[in-house]
């Protein structure tokens, strides 16, 4: 009896694993730098010259925002999708493209 309980106890732990909050924070704030900035960045060479810095500043802003708007929900999904590889893919990309490539499609 006692067997049968530890081993629906370790069943039951390692069903509740999940990525940390902060590890799945840092993943998306990576995501979503990544994938901002690559739209961003054309839209900014696209601005005149003497134009630039200041929209660069203003997608700053804008990406903090649109973070931090999104950021607690999308660590619950996160965390609820116990993706470990996804979120270890996430924050090891250096591109956009390696950012979306780590999703799994759904």
């Amino acid at each position: 009896m006692l067997s049968r309980l530890v081993v629906v106890a370790l069943c039951l732990v390692a069903a509740c694993k999940r990525p940390s909050v902060e590890a799945c924070e840092e993943a998306l704030r990576n995501y979503a730098q990544l994938t901002y900035w690559e739209q961003a960045e054309k839209e900014i060479a696209e601005a005149p010259i003497g134009e630039r810095e200041k929209l660069r500043a203003a997608k700053l802003a804008e990406r903090d925002a649109k973070i931090k708007e999104g950021l607690e929900f999308s660590v619950g999904q996160c965390r609820a999708a116990r993706d470990f590889d996804g979120v270890k893919c996430m924050k090891a990309a250096r591109t956009a493209t390696q950012a979306r490539a780590c999703r799994k499609p759904w």
